[in-house]
């Protein structure tokens, strides 16, 4: 484990290829004169400057969040928004570390939690917590801190307890480590655990702004429930979760070390060739998507007039919500339940099909959908849209309608969302847009 943060792996790669992309520039600059493939390249890197001051930047950021918040209960993680991270650093460095925290006790108590909660459904440790999790979520927005709180730091504890498959977030023995990882970071997650572990001996009536799990779960501490303690819960358990995935990602403990074997000259240039050419096609990336997210706008369909309010999947313009929408009802009149298992996104890595068809098929088999008509197309963001569908089934002799509401993000073969416009890409839907919802007799 290094002593800092920035010195992790991802980082040194990062640095590796930076310091490459500048050699090419270099090179390039020294040529320019004489070639046009040269000018071309250093137009490439024009920016490249300023790349590096931003890499510099983040790379640092951890290390520094860490020195000025761990004692007060905060960490840096990896799914931490970064945005946030820096402008928290900013005003403790100028002294107003109190706006800082009211920042990130703001941000981990609003509705940004209703997503963040979410990926937590993808660890399997903590998927059969999730009813829980989701009632935590609801008593936090609704300031019902001394709800809340309780609830996090057992969901913590009994999570931590599957993932290391012995001891609790709690107990002093249980190793929060991981390398390469910014959460379990040895000034992360062992050093926020010996904090909310801290001994609370006499019953407290002072507001504490610290979730000392001792003293709140064993009644000592009575005035916790507030945003900074409910927000300092949410924020470990999210960079718990951040060290569940470095686990599962084989990184308890680093690979071993091999030997560097000297490049020759033409192993150098081929590296940097394609570095270039990897650097280029992700600033083409970068900007399409700015391009787009710049240019997107909600398209305000009318059903009936610009889309057809039923018909076949050829009926409607290809990479949108709602012919992936229409797609899904035909695979229901089919009965094709593996079809419509594969058009839901799951955010765990490790979904078997097979189960996730099978529980499809519970929620659908005997019901045989007779009519279907499409109503209205909502888009919510750039990768967001919710398509709302009247739907008419049989089910057991009777008649039932139901008013769907499919909630659908727009996504590549990766998992990596895109944006309404790019193409192969699949419109897929929140499963619990659909199995939440109640039909009712006509």
């Amino acid at each position: 484990m290094s002593d800092k943060i920035e010195d992790n792996s991802s980082f040194k790669k990062f640095d590796k290829n930076i310091k490459s992309i500048k050699a090419i520039k270099q090179i390039a600059s020294l040529f320019s004169p004489f070639s046009k493939d040269a000018k071309d390249i250093s137009k490439l890197f024009a920016g490249m400057d300023n790349i590096e001051q931003q890499f510099k930047a983040l790379s640092k950021s951890p290390d520094e969040f860490n020195s000025l918040f761990s004692e007060l209960g905060w960490i840096a993680h990896e799914s931490i928004n970064h945005d946030l991270m820096l402008e928290c650093i900013a005003l403790a460095k100028n002294n107003d570390i109190a706006a800082a925290e009211e920042k990130l006790a703001d941000y981990y108590t609003s509705d940004v939690l209703k997503h963040l909660s979410h990926q937590l459904k993808g660890t399997k440790e903590f998927y059969p917590r999730y009813p829980l999790i989701r009632l935590a979520y609801e008593d936090t927005i609704a300031k019902r801190f001394h709800a809340a709180v309780p609830l996090i730091l057992m969901i913590i504890d009994g999570g931590v307890n599957d993932i290391d498959k012995n001891k609790g977030f709690f107990t002093e023995s249980t190793d929060l480590t991981a390398w390469d990882s910014i959460a379990a970071h040895s000034s992360g997650l062992t050093k926020l655990r010996d904090i909310f572990n801290k001994g609370r001996n006499k019953t407290n009536e002072e507001e504490i702004r610290l979730p000392y799990r001792n003293g709140i779960l064993h009644g000592r501490d009575i005035a916790y429930a507030n945003k900074f303690v409910a927000g300092k819960c949410w924020a470990a358990l999210m960079a718990i979760n951040d060290w569940a995935k470095a686990l599962k990602d084989g990184k308890k403990t680093p690979p071993k070390k091999e030997e560097e074997k000297e490049s020759s000259l033409k192993e150098i240039l081929e590296n940097l060739t394609n570095v270039s050419k990897e650097f280029q096609k992700h600033r083409e990336k970068i900007d399409e998507g700015k391009r787009l997210i710049d240019n997107w706008k909600p398209r305000n369909l009318i059903v009936g007039t610009d889309i057809p309010a039923s018909g076949n999947v050829g009926d409607y313009e290809e990479f949108t919500p709602e012919s992936d929408a229409i797609k899904f009802m035909h695979h229901w009149q089919k009965k094709n339940y593996g079809a419509m298992a594969k058009q839901v996104s799951y955010y765990a890595k490790d979904v078997v099909l097979s189960k996730e068809a099978a529980k499809v098929r519970g929620f659908f088999d005997g019901k045989l959908l007779k009519s279907f008509e499409l109503k209205k197309v909502i888009d919510c963001a750039p990768a967001i849209s919710e398509v709302f569908i009247d739907v008419c089934f049989e089910f057991e002799q009777k008649k039932y309608k139901l008013d769907l509401k499919l909630r659908m993000i727009y996504q590549n073969e990766k998992k990596e969302n895109l944006i309404l416009g790019q193409e192969n890409g699949e419109w897929k839907f929140v499963d619990t847009s659909f199995f939440n919802q109640v039909s009712y007799p006509i």
